[in-house]
């Protein structure tokens, strides 16, 4: 092949664009076990439930190698093919870290924001007599693991006018989504 013409990666680019990849498919994964409801789709989320363990050691594994390679190159004094390893490695867990950490990518914000009207009409209908009004729209199972040695999670969907600093505080697992709505973790 003519040296003019070959391409040159010397920064390992495409190792840092598969991290970034690698690293929103791990908090995706995180997430949409974090919305995904027992009884829809059982079989399907029952299948990704045990491959998120083979998910993550091909994470870690591909991690390692890419360890692995940084060490090699910088023995052979190739320090940009190194710092681009280096750059692919860090990029995965703080791919994550921001994803998981931002609300942009919770599904339950944008659940909520959706289906605000609905909500908003479920909640001026409801018998709540509550002078802030409270009600809990909906209450989710999204536990996973195994049955009897995790703990079972549940989710509840809530609205309220009150304060959300007094309400934060006299509910423990209360966590402000959007608006006047919230979300409960209960761990049983």
């Amino acid at each position: 092949m003519n040296e003019l013409v070959k391409p040159v990666n010397s920064w390992n680019i495409r190792r840092i664009v598969i991290a970034v990849l690698l690293g929103t498919m791990t908090a995706t994964y995180l997430r949409a076990f974090d919305f995904w409801p027992l009884g829809v789709a059982d079989g399907l989320r029952a299948l990704l439930d045990l491959a998120g363990p083979l998910i993550l050691l091909a994470v870690v594994l591909t991690l390692l190698v890419w360890l692995a390679s940084a060490f090699m190159a910088l023995y052979r004094q190739k320090f940009q093919r190194a710092v681009g390893n280096f750059i692919a490695i860090l990029s995965v867990p703080a791919c994550s870290a921001i994803l998981l950490a931002t609300s942009i990518s919770d599904p339950w914000v944008w659940y909520v924001v959706l289906n605000k009207s609905r909500f908003e009409t479920a909640a001026a209908n409801s018998p709540s007599m509550a002078s802030p009004k409270f009600v809990v729209l909906e209450e989710r199972d999204i536990s996973t693991g195994i049955a009897g040695v995790t703990e079972n999670h549940f989710v509840a969907l809530i609205y309220s006018e009150s304060d959300p600093d007094e309400l934060a505080s006299s509910i423990p697992g209360l966590r402000h989504i959007y608006g006047n709505f919230y979300r409960r973790d209960k761990f049983m």
